[in-house]
């Protein structure tokens, strides 16, 4: 797991090297009025994401709201776009379920002078000011790639559990999942990807049809937090216990019982944390001044639990940001994390 842990700090590392320039974030805030939109209402990662949401927003003197959808699809998130305009909020902070599907209401609300910041899932460049990514996508794609070798034992079928076909970080993650087995585990062969719509009784439901339909799959891919949590709770109380991995991005207050006794692995970064960068971000850009350009560098607020700055690099859809080094959590410490 230590590799893991490099693979996915690389980028992080290779960022912060590259400081052109510090600017500061206002101090105060009064005037900022942020909507913050995540892929569904009821899912516990974007829950924990907004406890930093309005971590930072108390600090900033923001107001902000947490406006989750019913359903994780474009159409729900337009909705909540197009309320946020008209109660007059001035920043959207969003994490995207369709890339260009939102593209048009986004456009729309920063003509109207409504600053957009896109964090865990992007959206079209031209809809947003910066996105606010979790880790290097490359970096994360091949961790998966490398972790999901290591556990088949070098070679065999794989498979992997995603939310939607249209998320867009999870397909930059698969794609570069894909290309690290093909360059370096050429053994390892994906016979199916297949999609539980963020929802457990889908993921559940996926899980047993990959375990019918390929019997010889030695490792479930399931770089979501809800997915990995079914496929794995699935995994432990079947016969396949021992024979079948998970491995992923999950919550550690989720996947505390699979990792401690060896169905699954999982890997992620500090959730909360995460939605406090954004805000921090959306900050600068509305109250600071800040440019957006590649290697500008964006400082962090001063409850940030991460690193001091922050710099602009080219990014899978655009212009973007690096949260920071993952976490890895094993048996020996997972139980320090309470997200």
């Amino acid at each position: 797991m230590k590799k893991i842990l490099s693979v996915i700090s690389a980028g992080a590392l290779v960022a912060t090297a590259l400081v052109l320039g510090v600017s500061s974030p206002a101090n105060a805030a009064g005037t900022l009025k942020i909507a913050h939109i995540p892929k569904l209402g009821t899912i516990g990662y974007f829950q924990a994401a907004d406890k930093g949401v309005q971590r930072a927003c108390k600090e900033l003197k923001a107001t902000c709201t947490y406006n989750g959808p019913a359903e994780i699809t474009a159409a729900s998130q337009t909705k909540e776009i197009n309320a946020a305009v008209q109660r007059g909020d001035n920043v959207i902070l969003i994490a995207a379920n369709d890339t260009n599907a939102l593209a048009p209401a986004l456009k729309a609300a920063q003509k109207k002078g409504v600053t957009v910041v896109a964090y865990d899932s992007d959206v079209a460049a031209g809809a947003r000011s910066i996105f606010v990514n979790q880790a290097s996508s490359q970096g994360i794609g091949s961790a998966l790639a490398d972790d999901a070798a290591a556990l088949a034992g070098g070679s065999g079928d794989i498979a992997v559990l995603s939310t939607t076909p249209t998320a867009t970080n999870q397909n930059v993650w698969i794609d570069f999942m894909n290309k690290q087995l093909a360059a370096k585990h050429p053994g390892i062969k994906v016979v199916a990807t297949v999609y539980g719509n963020d929802k457990p009784e889908d993921s559940t439901t996926e899980t047993q049809g990959l375990l019918q339909k390929y019997p010889n799959v030695k490792v479930i891919v399931a770089p979501t937090s809800i997915g990995i949590v079914a496929a794995a709770k699935f995994v432990d109380s079947s016969p396949s216990k021992g024979k079948v991995f998970v491995t992923g991005l999950g919550l550690p207050s989720d996947m505390s019982a699979y990792v401690k006794d060896g169905t699954a692995h999982a890997a992620l970064w500090d959730v909360e944390n995460f939605g406090y960068a954004a805000v921090y971000a959306a900050n600068s850009i509305r109250n600071g001044g800040q440019k957006t350009a590649l290697g500008s560098v964006f400082k962090s607020g001063p409850g940030d639990k991460g690193l001091k700055t922050r710099t602009v690099t080219k990014g899978a859809v655009g212009n973007e940001l690096i949260l920071g080094p993952a976490l890895i959590f094993t048996k020996d410490n997972i139980d320090n994390y309470h997200f």
